[in-house]
């Protein structure tokens, strides 16, 4: 009876709560073709486009992965993104945008990757068979607000908070 209990509750969680949840347990595993130097140019060209020198680069591993399952050609678009930006010397997002600006498959990698790193989904749900929940705490449309603004969530604060040790008080004496 307790099992049946136990299955019942774990079927009925939403399936994008248990991919969020399963993040931290799920490998970054790029897909088969990728190598070390794709890696690698990918988490370089992710800098780029989101002027963040310091990406996580499991985030970045799953992240290329699941686009990569999504997009048919978005491995070779991404080293052609990243190959255009090195030969034109571009070192901003704004510049890449408007020098790509009349090719739209290189705009649409673009848009791809930044909605990624942002989000923390790929995909859309749509055409591109779903969206998949890459990251949460770790998107980076919260690092804007970190300072002033707790990322939601139903805990009593950020999540991970009982990671950290907490502030000791000192009494006035």
């Amino acid at each position: 009876m307790l099992l049946a209990g136990a299955s019942f509750a774990l079927t009925s969680i939403p399936h994008w709560l248990q991919q969020a949840s399963a993040q931290n347990l799920t490998p970054a595993v790029p897909p088969a073709g990728a190598n070390n130097q794709q890696q690698t140019d990918f988490m370089a060209l992710s800098a780029l486009l989101t002027a963040t020198p310091k990406l996580n680069p499991r985030t970045g591993a799953r992240i290329y992965s699941a686009l990569s399952t999504q997009a048919i050609e978005f491995e070779k678009q991404a080293a052609a993104l990243w190959q255009y930006s090195r030969d034109h010397k571009i070192e901003d997002v704004d510049n890449l945008a408007s020098a790509i600006a009349s090719d739209s498959a290189l705009t649409l990698v673009l848009h791809r990757i930044i909605s990624a790193w942002y989000l923390g989904v790929v995909g859309d749900g749509g055409v591109t068979g779903g969206a998949k929940v890459i990251a949460f705490e770790q998107a980076l449309m919260f690092d804007q607000v970190r300072d002033a603004v707790v990322v939601p969530t139903y805990c009593r604060a950020a999540p991970g908070y009982w990671v950290t040790q907490p502030a000791v008080l000192k009494a006035r004496v």
